[in-house]
């Protein structure tokens, strides 16, 4: 076995998950131990008394459903929406592709082909979507349209959003659409023509879980290896990046973290 495969794709998957989740933990614990007063912890004064229910239940309606972008943006409301449920329904079959066929059998009866079928038409509709979803955030990004933000006083300036754009935002957008472009690739042009793809991805993937990592299944296949060489990255770069968004705004949003400060106005005479 080539020595530089084993590297790449036995050790260092362990490598990037390591930095993914120390760089997560290291991310959240900044943001809840600000040395200055700006930390996400302490910088949220609301008037109302909600209680933790309803705005958690607010937080939720946010994150699935979008419902407050169309006030701003149409485009970015239909991409986000898109793109954000088209990754989330794929990432979740990847965890069925974690497991091999003759496991998912015996554990909970599914045959591999209804296994591959499901890799192949869920999997590939939700890649589309995803897809889509971000070509339209793309084309938004560098077209020149303008995005409006509020200051104080309900005045308004409209801003060209390339001027919001930097270097780490178009690595992200390049390596998440590239993942996207060959995972579809893999899915809709290697799947229905190779039935044993999967299994092989499987095993692979399998190997690395049980900590006994075998690269055997993917030497042969090219795609695969630029696929999870930019997964690796991805999952790497993460913690560092604007992607880290879902955790600051669903595990320690200030309206979650602690009650809501109830502030009484109080009439001054003169």
């Amino acid at each position: 076995m080539n020595i530089a495969y084993l590297i790449l794709y036995g050790y260092v998957p362990y490598a990037a998950m390591l930095i993914f989740i120390v760089g997560i933990v290291y991310r959240l614990v900044r943001w809840l131990t600000p040395k200055g007063l700006t930390g996400l912890y302490n910088v949220n004064a609301t008037v109302n008394g909600d209680d933790y229910g309803k705005i958690t239940l607010e937080i939720l309606k946010r994150i699935f459903l979008f419902y407050t972008l169309p006030d701003t943006d149409n485009t970015l409301f239909i991409g986000s929406l898109l793109f954000h449920w088209g990754i989330w329904i794929a990432l979740i079959g990847h965890l069925g592709i974690i497991i091999p066929s003759k496991y998912l059998k015996s554990w909970f009866g599914m045959s591999p082909s209804l296994h591959h079928v499901i890799a192949l038409y869920v999997g590939g509709t939700a890649g589309t979507i995803a897809l889509v979803g971000l070509l339209i955030l793309i084309t938004r990004r560098i077209t020149g349209r303008t995005v409006t933000i509020k200051l104080v006083n309900e005045y308004k300036v409209r801003i060209p959003l390339t001027m919001l754009s930097f270097l780490d935002d178009y690595f992200a957008v390049a390596i998440l659409l590239a993942i996207i472009a060959l995972g579809l690739a893999q899915t809709l042009g290697i799947t229905p023509t190779h039935p044993t793809y999967i299994d092989e991805i499987s095993n692979w993937m399998w190997s690395l879980v049980t900590l006994h990592p075998n690269v055997s299944y993917i030497v042969a296949d090219p795609l695969l290896q630029v696929h999870a060489l930019l997964a690796m990255i991805f999952i790497a770069y993460f913690p560092w990046s604007k992607m880290m968004h879902p955790f600051s705004f669903i595990y320690i949003s200030p309206t979650v973290a602690r009650p809501s400060i109830k502030i009484k106005v109080r009439s001054v005479q003169r």
